[in-house]
């Protein structure tokens, strides 16, 4: 009887386990919102690389939560951008989370900053009940934006 329990038991953590994801889905767009195709997404869980696709448009994956991820988006002409997610504290209830994610073609970069930096940081929000952008990082990430274009006209002039 007590090894039934135990089966019954660990097929429940297991069922409850294999259905704790979140789905994130991505739509590709250039500078004048035209959609991209063939872009190379790279999936990595914590430091380790566990899928690399070719999407076309939109990306869509299904992440487990209470993990570090990092999704590269990679295409020829383009600068590569990365978006780091963290599904600490999600909720396997959250919705999916959608959004746009424009690529910056290398001639229009702003060197330093476009290519090394995660383009945003994605994370749950339980005061929302939902995933959403860091938005502290997202002030950052456009200050120093700000700060190196200005360096650069700088630059230009002298």
């Amino acid at each position: 009887m007590k090894f039934f329990i135990t089966i019954i038991f660990s097929i429940l953590i297991f069922v409850d386990v294999s259905f704790s994801q979140v789905n994130f889905m991505g739509y590709l767009v250039s500078k004048d919102n035209k959609k991209i195709k063939d872009v190379v997404v790279n999936l990595y869980k914590g430091n380790e690389q566990i899928s690399s696709k070719i999407w076309s448009n939109k990306f869509d994956y299904d992440l487990d939560l209470e993990t570090y991820y990092t999704l590269e988006l990679m295409k020829e002409g383009f600068v590569p951008k990365r978006i780091a997610i963290s599904t600490f504290e999600g909720d396997k209830g959250a919705e999916p989370f959608l959004f746009v994610m424009e690529l910056i073609a290398e001639k229009d970069a702003t060197e330093g900053v476009d290519s090394d930096f995660p383009a945003v940081i994605i994370e749950y929000k339980k005061d929302e009940g939902t995933f959403d952008f860091d938005e502290e990082y997202a002030k950052f990430l456009k200050k120093e934006q700000k700060d190196a274009k200005k360096e650069k006209e700088k630059e230009e002039k002298n």
